[in-house]
């Protein structure tokens, strides 16, 4: 049985900017509203994609706010979280509650040589803050600071809140990482979706992807939850080329670098601009987009 109301395909928005490197709000309204048409069952903001490093935060703030303003409660909107420190973390789930926010997807800070004991009072002192339901992130290829199954497990058990994993390592970490916490979390996937049938079949409820191929994943999700493997393998091999040239090397620049300029085209959106340090687009990067474009098309 689920502990939360939460699954399916959660897109997580990418922050669009205009020349002037400010929040676009016309080019984010469009990124939900494409996100919703494609049939996402909620809306992610703040996490890589979302270039949460490049944010004050004050300008979190106002990206929760014209998020929820935007979505306006027809999905669950899940804001991550990802400040080094109890107090700014704290004050960020408050906020992320004021806008509108459903549930926290929570960082671990990004400090190396803590000892586990430290993550695991960091934690505690967080979720005891919000009465939300709270996830924890753990991806061991790109983060420097992972929770271990064993903390997560504690955790669990000390929280009712804490129900909830953005878990990205693949479905035989994802089922052992499951299995460790006595299914009391609802995972969900990441990694752009590459591997969602079969963390799916591990035990994951929903996957946290890039919007790019929302649609898609939709279809995936749908085919799974119907008992429809064939169709959810199928559907799912139609997005591997496309999934597999976002995730590149593995890292956030090079998926925002593509990936929102495919997802720009798909919504309409136009000219994407950039908020510096960027990687920049080579010649043949964009020609993949392009030829990625006239397969899929518009959203």
């Amino acid at each position: 049985m689920p502990n939360t109301p939460f699954a399916g395909i959660y897109p997580i928005l990418y922050a669009f900017f205009d020349r002037e490197e400010r929040i676009d709000e016309r080019a984010m309204a469009m990124q939900v509203e494409a996100c919703i048409r494609a049939g996402a069952h909620g809306i992610a903001v703040l996490g890589f994609v979302t270039e949460f490093n490049k944010l004050a935060a004050p300008e979190k703030q106002a990206l929760c706010e014209m998020v929820a303003g935007q979505v306006a409660g027809r999905v669950p909107l899940a804001v991550t979280l990802s400040e080094t420190n109890v107090p700014s973390m704290i004050a960020q789930a408050r906020a992320a509650k004021a806008a509108g926010a459903a549930w926290l997807i929570l960082q671990p800070p990004q400090v190396r040589g803590l000892p586990e004991s430290a993550l695991e009072n960091f934690f505690d002192r967080v979720i005891d803050a919000t009465d939300l339901p709270c996830a924890i992130q753990i991806y061991p290829a790109a983060m420097d600071v992972v929770v271990s199954p064993a903390t997560l497990a504690s955790l669990s058990r000390r929280h009712a809140n804490f129900r909830l994993l953005k878990g990205e390592g693949g479905p035989v970490y994802l089922k052992r990482v499951i299995e460790m916490t006595d299914g009391r979390l609802d995972v969900f996937d990441g990694r752009g979706g590459l591997e969602y049938p079969a963390s799916f079949r591990a035990g994951a409820v929903g996957v946290i992807p890039a919007p790019d191929v929302t649609d898609a994943l939709v279809a995936v999700h749908r085919a799974l939850a119907a008992g429809d493997d064939s169709e959810a393998d199928r559907r799912h091999a139609e997005a591997l080329p496309l999934i597999g040239f976002m995730m590149g090397l593995g890292t956030p620049e090079h998926f925002v670098c593509y990936g929102k300029r495919f997802f720009a085209a798909r919504a309409g959106i136009g000219e994407v601009a950039s908020r510096a340090p960027s990687a920049v687009p080579e010649a043949y990067g964009l020609a993949q987009v392009e030829r990625h474009l006239r397969r899929w098309g518009k959203l």
